[in-house]
């Protein structure tokens, strides 16, 4: 039998089953305290979802609980897949997934529902790597 070569790319595929997985959901609608994109997420809840269900990783509820998993890494180590987290170091209140290119996907307003927006739209307090 042939083995198929391409392990070295299955991390970064499974990044990308992430984004694309999220991506889907863009345009949905926010709604504080929802938890399945179908019917309103509020941040937090979009992003334990789309890990949940593309990737099988269950996060924290809160965004301030999800700050506290997977390892705190810098901007410039960046990857698709990484949660980037919004407010003060003391009281974060916003999280938003990195989708490449410099840009997040994310439960944003009632106003704006589900969009992509620039990663640092706000300065980021901090950045967590869920996936290895």
């Amino acid at each position: 039998g042939s083995s198929k070569n391409g392990s070295s790319g299955s991390k970064q595929s499974r990044r990308s089953q992430l984004v694309n997985y999220a991506l889907q959901f863009v345009g949905g609608s926010y709604q504080y305290g929802g938890s399945d994109p179908h019917t309103g997420v509020d941040c937090s809840g979009f992003t334990r979802y789309v890990y949940q269900h593309g990737a099988g990783i269950t996060l924290n509820r809160s965004s301030r609980g999800q700050a506290l998993q997977g390892k705190e890494i810098s901007a410039d180590q960046m990857r698709p897949g990484d949660l980037l987290f919004y407010g003060s170091k003391s009281n974060i209140d916003h999280v938003a997934m990195y989708i490449g290119e410099g840009k997040i996907v994310h439960a944003s307003t009632e106003r704006t529902g589900i969009t992509i927006s620039n990663w640092n739209y706000r300065n980021p307090v901090k950045i967590r790597s869920i996936m290895e």
